[in-house]
């Protein structure tokens, strides 16, 4: 706008005193005095402005965190245009808010890529470990996650349409050291040359030998009730000392007598619990207890047998297997 029109181009100064009358007098501002401000339009006319609702105010803000802000100087103090916003480096600097930004997306990205080599790395790991140890290692991982969960798996070998003949078969796997325990599966009659507490090992065996794998489930007794629920999994640990046993005698860790020993103490342990299962037993009539406890007494009986001396057998070695199948095939075929 051009202001030359109000220039006082024509003023001399004189040296004339001038009347106290022909003074004019203006009012002192002081210097918090805010000056009046009053609006006017092209057609010179006086009007009140609008004022901005919070809704646009709080568009204002907005575009203002965006990066667009704009400071008054004030006698040397930055004010902002706009009251009630705080100063911060992000408000008056926008390019810092955009570093901190760019900052926490590489350090997010950074963790990614730390947990994807992580990983990997782990993946690569048991994927080399199960190659090397045959699928055992994943197998083992499996059954980290079988929470609750017992399955044993059987051997069944020499498939017979009739008794008789698989009878005659059970004593010629005897002889070989297998337990020879006689089963009827889908109208077959199979000899169960082992039980296995891990299917790595069952497959290995079944892969050499021949034969096919039956799963033996043990979740029957689960939602069984009373005092006899803590005693549910009774075969376990009776199961686990009779192969540790086993394999000890089969690798000449121990001899024979030293074997027979050891099976003297299972059986004295599980004689134990028997007793304690009958006594929390009693007065509980339901079907499962019943039954549960009448595997315990026929898991003792086969105890009992193993650990008789003057019975005639071909080896031990077939007898603990005979003992583990009869233990296992009762708990789960009885139901």
């Amino acid at each position: 706008m051009d202001y030359s029109k109000f220039y006082l181009k024509n003023y001399v100064p004189t040296d004339e005193p001038v009347e106290e009358e022909d003074k004019i007098i203006f009012p002192r501002l002081e210097a918090r005095t805010q000056p009046e401000i009053m609006y006017i339009n092209p057609d010179g006319e006086v009007f009140d402005p609008e004022l901005k609702s919070e809704t646009d105010e709080k568009e204002d803000i907005n575009i203002l965190n965006n990066g667009q802000s704009s400071i008054n100087d004030d006698k040397n103090e930055n004010v902002s245009v706009y009251e009630g916003i705080e100063e911060n480096s992000s408000y008056n600097h926008p390019h810092v808010a955009r570093k901190q930004i760019a900052k926490k997306q590489s350090l997010a990205n950074r963790f990614c890529q730390v947990m994807l080599i992580f990983t990997i790395v782990v993946m690569s790991i048991i994927v080399s470990a199960d190659f090397l140890t045959d699928g055992k290692a994943i197998a083992a991982i499996m059954d980290c996650f079988k929470a609750n969960k017992i399955e044993y798996y059987a051997v069944l070998e020499n498939p017979r349409d009739d008794i008789t003949s698989s009878q005659v078969d059970s004593y010629a796997m005897r002889l070989k050291g297998g337990a020879g325990f006689t089963v009827k599966n889908a109208d077959k009659y199979y000899n169960v040359y082992a039980v296995f507490d891990n299917v790595s090992d069952a497959e290995s065996y079944s892969k050499e030998n021949g034969g096919q794998i039956l799963t033996l489930n043990t979740e029957f007794y689960d939602d069984i009730q009373g005092e006899l629920k803590s005693y549910k999994d009774y075969p376990v640990k009776t199961v686990d000392d009779l192969n540790k046993i086993l394999s000890d005698l089969t690798d000449k860790k121990i001899t024979t007598a030293q074997a027979i020993e050891k099976l003297g103490d299972v059986k004295e342990d599980f004689a134990m619990t028997y007793d304690n299962m009958n006594n929390a037993a009693k007065g509980d009539n339901e079907d499962k207890s019943v039954t549960l406890l009448a595997n315990a007494s026929v898991a003792l009986s086969a105890l009992e047998y193993l650990c008789d001396t003057t019975v005639s057998r071909p080896n031990l070695a077939c007898d603990i297997r005979y003992t583990v199948c009869r233990i296992i095939f009762t708990y789960c075929y009885s139901a």
